[in-house]
């Protein structure tokens, strides 16, 4: 996927790394990540480190922090992740509370999107649980559109496709 650094007119999104991982640490326990995401168990500074360690290890996952360019302030993430269930990655997202309905994700998601489909002729997927109508909306708005529901984890989830011929 490169280690380049995607620039918007107010955000730049990077590869995640360890110096990531006090912010990676508030992220991961906001009430959000926890209520649609899942509560990944990290609690303290050591293991936000060695989570950001595992996540960057795996091939098959790619986290990159999304910051402000008028602040250097990491505001959310955005994953690539291969799942062993799907055939193409699934983009994800995740953002801090304080840091929602300002465009952010969208902005940050579609400079994803865009290099994603720059470097691959194949379709991107996402999964979202099917109460969460805010990851739905952006999803639409993104141009992915609603596939099918899956069950995952005894979970249903909402699966959403794009197409690189209608990006």
């Amino acid at each position: 996927m490169g280690i380049k650094v995607l620039r918007s007119q107010r955000l730049y999104v990077k590869d995640l790394n360890l110096q990531d991982a006090p912010f990676l640490l508030e992220l991961l326990n906001t009430s959000g990540f926890i209520q649609f995401i899942g509560d990944r168990g990290v609690r303290t500074l050591q293991e936000a480190e060695d989570f950001s360690i595992k996540l960057r290890d795996n091939p098959a996952i790619h986290y990159r922090v999304v910051f402000l360019q008028s602040s250097n302030i990491p505001i959310g993430i955005i994953s690539l992740v291969q799942r062993d269930y799907l055939p193409h990655p699934d983009i994800g997202f995740a953002f801090l509370p304080s840091q929602s309905s300002m465009g952010y994700a969208y902005e940050a998601a579609s400079l994803v999107l865009d290099d994603y489909f720059a470097h691959h002729k194949a379709p991107i997927f996402a999964t979202t649980l099917e109460h969460n109508g805010r990851s739905i909306s952006l999803l639409l708005r993104l141009g992915l559109t609603f596939e099918r529901c899956i069950e995952r984890d005894q979970q249903l989830l909402h699966l959403y496709k794009k197409d690189p011929w209608n990006h």
